[in-house]
């Protein structure tokens, strides 16, 4: 795989895991297995919030 390919998918990718360990492990117990089930739901939430809150790239204007 070359380095443009990991570039633009690792954060996705990393995003997918910590949703799909969220999913998991609200399924597989209760307790300690609940609070890991929200924390890792709540990355991909956060990450939303900060690009919503402060996007990044470019602040010019987009008319043809």
């Amino acid at each position: 795989m070359n380095k443009q390919f990991w570039h633009i998918w690792t954060m996705p990718i990393l995003l997918g895991i910590s949703s799909l360990a969220g999913l998991i492990s609200a399924l597989v117990g209760n307790d300690g297995w609940d609070t890991l089930s929200w924390l890792m739901l709540g990355i991909p939430l956060l990450v939303i919030g900060r690009f919503v809150s402060k996007p990044t790239g470019s602040t010019k204007s987009r008319t043809s």
